[in-house]
């Protein structure tokens, strides 16, 4: 039945995912909160980025860094559902990553790997797990942290899910503290579900040394994942 929708359908189900989100409804596609990672001088600041649909305010030139942001590394990750799992109830891969320029090729292992680190199914030490604070707080949360805890984004994500992924998921910022990277959604394809494996752009974040800003069309892309995310869900159920 979900399969088959006129092509005016489909559109209108886009059009009232990204009215959702510019109204603040809750649509529970995506289950969990972007969390931002600027890495400089042997610490992190971790900040709570919502659906990265901003704008977000925060100060990020704290003392650690030398009062400046520039010349730090900046990633995102978050994952779309780490309780997605297939008709006979294995973990479907799902992560979301930052990357300057087009998404990179990846495997559906490397999904796996990558979203088991950041909050994976059934587990309770990944690094979400060990961030409650950040991860399941409000946009905007924050914390300074050196990068050698047992809890860091060093130790416990890095910037390529220690070699899963081909590629490095940071972007420097530039001198003037800014930096425009993009998030991106990928879930892995289940041959049990017949679905295919999904890496597709989420959000464009325009970062700035007082927080960031998406592109306007960012507010539709994300309506687009929902329901994209949303369908897979139907046929998991």
């Amino acid at each position: 039945m979900h399969r088959n929708l006129s092509p005016w359908l489909r559109r209108g189900v886009v059009a009232v995912a990204g009215f959702a989100l510019l109204f603040g409804a809750s649509l529970s596609a995506r289950a969990g909160s972007l969390v931002g990672v600027y890495q400089k001088n042997g610490f992190e600041y971790l900040v709570n980025l919502g659906t990265g649909v901003g704008p977000l305010t925060y100060d990020a030139n704290i003392t650690e860094f030398g009062g400046s942001t520039a010349g730090a590394l900046f990633s995102v990750v978050g994952v779309v559902d780490r309780n997605l799992v297939d008709d006979f109830g294995s973990a479907i891969g799902n992560i979301e990553y930052s990357k300057t320029g087009s998404p990179g090729s990846l495997s559906d292992d490397a999904i796996l790997t990558a979203g088991t680190r950041v909050a994976g199914f059934g587990t309770s030490d990944s690094w979400f797990d060990l961030i409650p604070a950040i991860a399941n707080g409000a946009p905007g949360t924050h914390t300074t942290i050196p990068n050698n805890l047992v809890n860091s984004f060093a130790v416990r994500v890095d910037n390529t899910f220690f070699g899963a992924f081909p590629f490095s998921i940071a972007g420097t910022i530039a001198a003037d503290g800014t930096l425009t990277t993009s998030v991106y959604q990928a879930i892995s394809s289940s041959d049990v579900n017949g679905t295919p494996q999904v890496n597709s752009l989420l959000v464009t974040l325009h970062v700035t040394p007082t927080g960031l800003a998406p592109e306007p069309m960012s507010m539709v892309l994300i309506g687009v994942a929902l329901a994209g995310v949303a369908a897979v869900r139907r046929r998991s159920a």
